[in-house]
């Protein structure tokens, strides 16, 4: 359960400072989504692996996954206000919570 613990505050660190150099437009921005989006899917594997991403957390689940598609999308489209937004404000929470 620690190493779900420090992924997640690790995740969190990481999502907030790229969400910050998106949101203050500094360069590098646009490169920052895909590692952001690679540490996401390290931790879900790790939810699942853990077994916390079960029945009894199914509705959880599903908001993550569809914030975490919200993100796909508006990296896909450009969006990098709205990407930096839904890591800020929806992931962190979700992880927040998972970890707790």
């Amino acid at each position: 359960m620690a190493g779900i613990k420090d992924l997640g505050r690790q995740v969190i660190k990481n999502n907030e400072k790229a969400a910050d150099t998106i949101y203050q437009r500094k360069p590098g921005g646009v490169e920052m989504i895909a590692p952001v989006m690679k540490q996401l899917v390290m931790f879900t594997e790790l939810l699942v692996q853990s077994g916390k991403a079960d029945a009894d957390h199914a509705q959880q689940l599903q908001r993550w996954q569809k914030d975490f598609a919200r993100l796909a999308a508006a990296n896909e489209e450009g969006d990098l206000i709205l990407a930096a937004d839904i890591i800020h404000h929806d992931l962190n929470a979700e992880i927040t919570e998972w970890i707790k």
